[in-house]
């Protein structure tokens, strides 16, 4: 599966940046990326549409519930998204070093806008394959390859 990895600054004074892992719609099976929904792609690479990657890893049995009662197993899939993500863009831009994607993060130096196209096992449906891992999950269980090059945006 192809995910794209991406460093946005923020405009200001100083270097405040945005980190995102996204997955290309396109590359979605249509049936998950219709319970998914998409987001538009980062300025910097272009607004395609991409899906997030919490509802990729979602099982089949969270979106056949009642939202009513979605509530613990949303959190936990969001709690694994947010460490994929981590694991994810800190291969790929190792300066991001807080414990999850922040909102923004705060840089001593200012490197730029970039970006990097990898390749990752699927995480569609991965949830239960991957939860009981959580603890000692690393980017080398999601088959990350990390032999891409950052491109400047």
């Amino acid at each position: 599966m192809e995910i794209i990895v991406t460093r946005s600054r923020i405009a200001g004074t100083l270097p405040h940046y945005v980190y995102r892992a996204l997955v290309p719609a396109e590359t979605v099976a249509p049936e998950r990326r219709a319970l998914a929904g998409t987001v538009a792609g980062p300025r910097n690479v272009g607004r395609f549409p991409c899906v997030r990657i919490a509802p990729l890893l979602a099982p089949e049995r969270y979106f056949e519930m009642p939202h009513s009662e979605r509530g613990d197993l949303a959190s936990r899939i969001g709690g694994l998204a947010r460490r994929v993500e981590t694991l994810i863009i800190r291969a790929i831009f190792p300066e991001m070093t807080a414990a999850s994607p922040p909102i923004v993060f705060q840089l001593e130096c200012d490197p730029g806008d970039a970006f990097a196209w990898t390749d990752i096992t699927d995480l569609t449906g991965a949830f239960d394959r991957l939860e009981p891992g959580f603890d000692v999950l690393t980017d080398l269980d999601l088959g990350l390859r990390c032999a891409a090059a950052c491109d400047a945006a």
